[in-house]
């Protein structure tokens, strides 16, 4: 994702100040575009379905499937995310962009697949009418391949092809719109909630089709093979527990307050929180601005430094720059953090303050909302802490964090039920226990950064070429291109001499104390 930042930063140039406003400008529509334009698209279509007739309740209907549906994608998508992603890392990295849609496909289809399933299992009970729940499915199936595809876009740094992707969508939803709309009033019709389902996922249809036309575009002549999954999963098997258990922070705490005593059932079908599920939505978007910061200024500064430290081990550079390298990335990762922390107080406080302006207007919202976007302070470091243990490859640090994150707001929500707090305290305070947790795990990563540039954090003693490197005969006879021989021997022959491992050793204790005659003994 670093890419986002130095891309905009080369296509832009030096500019002065107007040049530094197109990069921040062009870093949120980038980052958050889609997520907005949809919703713009969203409620343009509920202002026109409402002047041709559709009741509140049908209204309502439609947004809790809506809310349903994008849950579901975001939490498949999102658990293949973060394996997808390394993937496609790993192939740019050996140079090898062929593979790229290789490891896509299989990851593409099966995410597919798990969206139909799931969609169905979730609709074939729900009493409503059948065409309603088949373009509910549907949209759910799009809504999860989106994300993907767009994962895959962003490797190829094909960024404005992902806007003008979404941009196309809406315009395609207004001119359907603005057809049927013709329709409905020469022939005396009503909009009702399967019409206006049925024009929403069309909608993300187009935009769904326009990106495929740019896979096709950006990777011509490629073969995808579905069999690139299984290496990847047996190398990597973590990553899919990282991203389910990221995806279930996101979410896991309205659950928990949609199966409250506080819920109410819409529809007859869903469950839904309607002042916390606002409340968060509205935090939510409180977030755009310290992400816009993180992809064009922060984490592009980070990553200088965190290359350079480890440039410099590669190069067999001596032990006084490493050691320069290795404070300076210590410096930096703490100094990014920090930043964030202030970039997200400033958004929280303006927020705040508006808030409490509008509070006659909506009071049980506010009243949760203002606990929220506290919490949103620390939700947001978490974030950055959890992706600076992933840049220094501690997956296993990273899926604790991510399951601790899980629990720590199901511990907030459950303490603020039990002592009658407001449900946004709950989620104040599980964001702080859980950014508590992860802080203290990215400090003992930092504590012994050199150890762990040579000995890998997540205790593997053996060292793999990436699958993305490495081609099966099926895939040989594909025409995929392997390492060559040399290449290969010298990683065997790399292998054998840093592998070395010794039954008696032991990793030394953190906690150990050395004065300097136990020093000098040793």
């Amino acid at each position: 994702m670093a890419g986002i930042g130095f891309t905009l930063r080369k296509a832009i140039g030096d500019a002065g100040r107007s040049g530094k406003w197109k990069v921040y400008g062009a870093a949120a529509f980038v980052a958050a575009g889609p997520w907005l334009l949809t919703l713009i698209a969203l409620f343009l279509l509920l202002s026109w379905s409402k002047a041709f007739g559709l009741q509140n309740a049908q209204r309502d209907l439609f947004f809790a499937t809506i809310t349903y549906a994008m849950i579901t994608s975001n939490l498949i998508s999102t658990t293949a995310q973060f394996f997808l992603t390394r993937y496609l890392a790993d192939a740019l990295y050996v140079e090898a962009p062929e593979r790229l849609l290789s490891g896509f496909t299989g990851v593409y289809l099966y995410t597919g697949l798990a969206a139909t399933l799931i969609g169905t299992g979730i609709q074939w009970f729900l009493p409503l009418p059948v065409a309603y729940k088949v373009w509910t499915v549907l949209l759910t199936v799009i809504l999860t391949q989106l994300g993907l595809i767009m994962i895959l876009l962003s490797a190829a740094k094909a960024y404005w092809d992902i806007a003008r992707g979404f941009l196309f969508g809406l315009a395609s939803l207004g001119v359907m719109v603005l057809i049927y709309g013709v329709y409905m009033k020469l022939n005396g019709l009503q909009a009702n909630e399967t019409v206006v389902m049925a024009m929403f996922t069309l909608g993300q249809g187009v935009a769904f089709f326009w990106l495929g036309s740019v896979v096709v575009r950006d990777f011509p002549g490629q073969t995808p093979a579905v069999y690139e999954v299984k290496p990847q999963f047996k190398r990597y098997p973590e990553l899919i527990g990282i991203g389910f258990c990221y995806a279930m922070t996101l979410w896991i705490d309205n659950g928990m307050y949609w199966l409250s005593e506080h819920s109410l059932i819409v529809g007859g079908s869903y469950l839904l929180s309607p002042g916390y599920d606002l409340a968060k939505f509205w935090t939510f978007l409180a977030l755009i601005p310290a992400f816009t910061l993180f992809s064009v200024n922060i984490e592009t500064d980070f990553y200088k430094v965190f290359r350079r430290f480890y440039d410099a081990i590669e190069s067999g550079d001596t032990l006084a720059p490493v050691r320069m390298f290795e404070e300076e990335l210590r410096l930096e990762t703490k100094a990014s953090l920090l930043r964030m922390m202030k970039i997200q107080a400033f958004v929280a406080l303006l927020a705040w303050v508006f808030a409490q302006q509008v509070k006659q207007i909506y009071p049980d919202v506010i009243d949760i909302f203002q606990w929220t976007i506290i919490g949103s302070v620390p939700h947001m470091v978490w974030i950055t802490a959890f992706l600076l243990l992933l840049y220094f490859d501690a997956r296993k640090q990273a899926m604790w964090a991510a399951g601790i994150a899980m629990l720590s707001l199901l511990l907030g929500g459950e303490i603020a039920t039990e002592y009658n707090w407001s449900p946004g305290a709950g989620y104040l305070l599980g964001s702080v226990l859980m950014l508590l947790v992860t802080l203290w795990m990215l400090n003992r990563q930092l504590d012994r950064l050199l150890f762990y540039a040579f000995y890998d954090p997540n205790g593997v003693r053996k060292r793999w070429l990436p699958p993305a490197a490495t081609a099966n005969r099926r895939q040989q006879r594909l025409g995929y291109p392997v390492l060559d021989a040399e290449e290969a021997e010298r990683f065997k022959q790399r292998e054998e001499e840093e592998n070395k491992w010794y039954p008696e050793m032991k990793l030394p204790p953190r906690s150990k104390k050395h004065n300097r005659k136990q020093e000098k003994e040793e």
